[in-house]
């Protein structure tokens, strides 16, 4: 048996001086609590839990918080997650008669106490509450327990099985991930971001030390949006919503921020959501830079609003949304999708619903 310090210097794992983790061989941990904090948030809010059934519909609204904690650790290539994870929450619900006129409306909590991965293959402990106590607001209650808890189980599940993927572990492990011998003699035929091939690599380059170069981002993988929703108030009313800490603040039930000039920030949902006034024609038109915080750096959307008014007390607004990434900066890929439910559920629906601008 060799001696301390006199072992064959070619079977020693050494610390490497530019800190890389060669082939993954070493046991390292990395928190991803932000990561679940923000792809709960997207798979569970704005969940439409039931839509119809018996006339009832009922939808999550916000994600107060998620608490806790979400680690994984990458061994030897093996991605193993540890988390336990505990999610607080709101929901609206309302009946509508046969001719689609809401008949009760209520709210309440939700809770996920705990998520974890020691009951990974399991629907998680969830509880419901209602703001008022109400009989009649026990069965939009008992609705969401009954039959609406798989939509939410669903969601979990999602969550579930991306974390045991990796999360975002798995795209950088991957991204950063190298042969174990090079390719001798090989010859790759690419293009650049304009479309130009560059020249064929000769033997002596793919055979070199340097690091490859990441794929160049397309410009064109982006998605548009487009929505109208009618609203029974005056277009300053809506306008307001946009411009307004406050009434975006009621609405969104979380922080906000809104300074409303040219060139001014606005931000929402605690600074999930952030961007720019471009343009602002009061009671009329905005124009905006718009991002979230979980989109890649380098990625900033456009939004343009414009309200009218065909009928007195009766306002219609245009949204054009474009530039939305493929992906976010997690590589989740349906962001066009999770737009799209945000601004539905958490924003022009919340707007209805808080002001009482309609149903």
């Amino acid at each position: 048996m060799a001696k301390v310090g006199e072992g064959d210097a070619r079977w020693i794992v050494q610390e490497r001086e530019d800190g890389t983790n060669v082939h993954g061989w070493h046991w390292q941990e990395r928190d991803v609590l932000k990561w679940s904090t923000v792809r709960l948030t997207e798979l569970l809010g704005g969940c439409k839990v039931l839509n119809g059934e018996d006339q009832i519909f009922i939808s999550t609204t916000t994600i107060d918080s998620v608490t806790g904690e979400a680690l994984i650790n990458n061994r030897k290539k093996k991605l193993i997650p540890s988390y336990e994870l505990a999610v607080k929450g709101q929901w609206t619900g309302e009946i509508k008669d046969g001719s689609g006129t809401s008949i009760l409306s209520t709210s309440g909590t939700f809770q996920l106490p705990y998520i974890s991965d020691e009951n990974a293959d399991e629907d998680p402990e969830l509880t419901v509450s209602l703001t008022d106590e109400g009989s009649a607001q026990q069965r939009l209650k008992q609705a969401f327990v009954n039959k609406g808890k798989k939509e939410i189980f669903k969601a979990v599940a999602q969550f579930v099985k991306e974390i045991q993927a990796g999360g975002p572990v798995k795209k950088s492990a991957d991204a950063g991930a190298q042969p174990d011998k090079p390719t001798v003699n090989t010859t790759v035929k690419a293009t650049d971001a304009s479309g130009t091939a560059p020249s064929q690599a000769n033997g002596a380059a793919a055979n070199s030390q340097a690091k490859p170069k990441p794929a160049a981002k397309s410009d064109s993988g982006t998605h548009t949006i487009d929505l109208q929703e009618t609203f029974y108030a005056r277009p300053q009313d809506i306008y307001e919503c946009f411009t307004q800490a406050g009434k975006i603040q009621a609405f969104t039930q979380s922080p906000a921020q809104a300074q409303p000039n040219v060139g001014g920030s606005f931000s929402m949902f605690g600074g999930s959501v952030q961007g720019m006034y471009k343009e602002l024609v009061p009671f009329s038109r905005l124009r905006l830079d718009w991002r979230f915080a979980n989109w890649p750096d380098d990625a900033t959307s456009k939004v343009e609003i414009k309200l009218e008014e065909p009928e007195q007390g009766t306002t219609i607004l245009m949204l054009h949304h474009t530039g939305i990434p493929h992906e976010d900066k997690y590589g989740n890929s349906d962001v066009e999708g999770t737009t799209r439910n945000g601004w539905q559920q958490l924003i022009l629906h919340r707007i209805k619903a808080v002001f009482g601008y309609g149903l």
